[in-house]
């Protein structure tokens, strides 16, 4: 029951580090046509950071291979590109892709399938005001965590993307783990 924008896409593509690694390429090509004399090292800063990805994303998926069954609720629904590049099961969100106040039949809903699944992991964002989510799990049998997707925890810098995608990679192992 993953949610989307108006336009009926997920907004949230930088999740997926392959979709990175094709911007990086076209962002180094594109720069090299307009830049010439600069086109190698455009290329080869690509080249690299594509690399590093690469790595990155085997690190990510070694860490939650294991974990790959365990359900989950979110907040918001934000993480579709990390849950399927990653093999995650969702069980689903309090609010949809816009963030959106959920009524009460979608909250009975989601309780309904949190308690079907055995869901005992949920994640807050820090940007939203959390109180449904807290309703839900005012039981005590879940694990509350927090995601960021938009890294604003995290120091900006060049080394902002990598972090974001392990901070979100070693969330969901400690909350799916518990």
């Amino acid at each position: 029951d993953h949610g989307v924008d108006a336009g009926g896409t997920d907004p949230h593509a930088w999740l997926d580090p392959e979709n990175a690694r094709h911007w990086l390429a076209l962002i180094a090509e594109r720069l090299a046509a307009a830049d010439p004399e600069n086109a190698a090292g455009y290329r080869a800063n690509a080249a690299e950071g594509i690399a590093e990805l690469e790595a990155l994303e085997a690190r990510i998926a070694a860490r939650l291979a294991p974990l790959a069954a365990v359900p989950f609720v979110t907040f918001h629904d934000a993480y579709q590109y990390f849950e399927t590049r990653f093999g995650l099961s969702f069980a689903g969100s309090v609010a949809l892709g816009d963030a959106t106040d959920p009524g009460p039949a979608r909250l009975a809903d989601l309780q309904r399938e949190m308690q079907e699944r055995g869901v005992r992991c949920a994640f807050r964002e820090p940007q939203f005001d959390d109180r449904r989510l807290r309703a839900l799990t005012g039981n005590g049998g879940l694990t509350v965590a927090e995601l960021d997707p938009m890294g604003s925890m995290l120091t900006p810098g060049p080394d902002l993307y990598p972090a974001l995608l392990w901070q979100m990679a070693e969330a969901f192992a400690a909350c799916l783990g518990s």
